[in-house]
């Protein structure tokens, strides 16, 4: 009898086949989502636009400066004390030379006393000394003028007893006691003149050091009389007294920084700038700062190269000594900086969009889609970026931020 074979319907050969068409038709659909272009859909009233359009450009920057005047003198504490008394306010306008302060320092009044007592004394000593020098050499001019005298009597009557004993009128010993007499006399003389020059010598060399002592010792004694002075401030400058808040009673320690006083005459802006720009930017350099709605011109005085923060500072002067009215130091004003000059080249408005690509690319605007381009951005200023390549003039772009849009290559305006 024959045996039944029942044929299998899930063969190897027929699962293999089933797996392999399912995986190729996954493939294919994988293919066709991944071939279209992406897209990010929004409306268009949430966006910002801008045309390219060809026109003047000046790369410039904008920044915020400070109001400083050009001179500002720091008052400090020369000597510390107690506030006595205060005889100007914060603000006011003082002159080169007025006091502004008095400070009490008993220790340094004391110190002051004691050691004028001891110059003082010391300087009465040399001039003693300086008096005893003269003293000496009056009495040594004194014995000189007496020695002469005696010299010439004894020289006369040396003349007379040489006739005497010639005409044997005299003994010869009468002779030789007047001749012994004369010669010691003439011996003392030159003694005595020497002596006067080595005592002049010694005189002028000893006068000059004591005259250079005292003169020394009377300059100490100014400066610490000075030292004293130095408790009452006085204005260096005139001009305006600023931080200068103080009360009665206060300790204030040598040295310490007590106030400011400005001279309003000529102001100054200073501003940080962005260590990018430190290595474009030169002395005279023009700008424009904008006070109340009217803008002044501006040169670049000072550029100082070191960085800090990732930025550098610099001074600017106000332009034929033009000044804003009513100007007033720590005021914050808008500045804009002249880089190039002008040139024509094909411009784009600035927006958010450049900082969230690094200005790589756009989406450029054709009836209700924007399409990604790749562009070449080069040199902006506060108002407009200059196209190098990838636009034309008349295009229109999306300037809004783009972090929104990710990678789609088309965005869908809708309204």
């Amino acid at each position: 009898m024959d045996k039944v074979i029942h044929k299998k319907k899930w063969t190897i050969k027929r699962i293999t086949f089933l797996v392999g068409g399912a995986l190729l038709f996954v493939f294919v659909i994988y293919l066709a989502a991944n071939s279209r272009e992406k897209r990010y859909k929004t409306n268009r009233h949430k966006l910002t636009f801008g045309k390219a359009v060809m026109g003047d450009f000046q790369d410039m920057i904008s920044f915020q400066g400070t109001v400083e005047p050009i001179k500002t003198i720091q008052i400090d504490a020369v000597e510390g004390g107690t506030v006595e008394e205060i005889y100007v306010e914060n603000g006011s306008m003082v002159e080169k030379g007025q006091a502004i302060m008095l400070l009490s320092n008993t220790s340094l009044r004391l110190d002051f006393m004691n050691r004028e007592t001891q110059i003082v004394e010391q300087i009465n000593n040399l001039r003693s000394t300086r008096i005893t020098l003269d003293q000496n050499k009056r009495q040594v001019q004194e014995q000189l003028v007496d020695l002469n005298y005696n010299l010439k009597e004894q020289s006369r009557q040396f003349d007379m007893d040489s006739s005497l004993y010639a005409d044997s009128v005299i003994s010869e010993s009468d002779y030789l006691a007047s001749r012994a007499n004369y010669h010691y006399l003439i011996e003392k003389k030159a003694l005595l003149a020497e002596r006067m020059d080595t005592d002049e010598a010694y005189r002028k060399s000893q006068l000059h050091r004591i005259d250079a002592s005292v003169e020394m010792m009377e300059r100490n004694l100014e400066a610490i009389r000075k030292n004293l002075e130095n408790l009452e401030l006085k204005a260096p400058i005139t001009g305006q007294l600023n931080s200068f808040d103080h009360e009665i009673g206060q300790t204030k320690n040598r040295g310490e920084n007590l106030g400011r006083i400005d001279q309003l005459e000529a102001y100054q802006i200073s501003a940080m700038i962005d260590q990018y720009y430190l290595n474009r930017m030169k002395i005279g350099q023009t700008a424009k700062a904008t006070f109340s709605s009217k803008s002044y011109p501006l040169e670049v005085s000072k550029i100082f190269p070191t960085v800090i923060n990732s930025q550098f500072e610099t001074h600017l002067l106000f332009a034929d000594s033009l000044l804003p009215p009513n100007i007033r130091r720590g005021q914050n004003i808008q500045l804009r900086l002249e880089l190039s000059a002008t040139k024509k080249a094909l411009l784009i408005p600035r927006g958010a969009f450049s900082q969230s690509n690094d200005g790589k690319y756009v989406y450029v605007v054709n009836e209700d889609k924007a399409y990604k381009r790749e562009v070449r951005l080069g040199s902006q200023n506060p108002d407009y970026i200059e196209v190098v390549d990838g636009l034309a003039a008349g295009e229109e772009i999306i300037t809004s931020n783009y972090n929104a849009f990710g990678d789609a290559e088309i965005i869908i305006l809708s309204n």
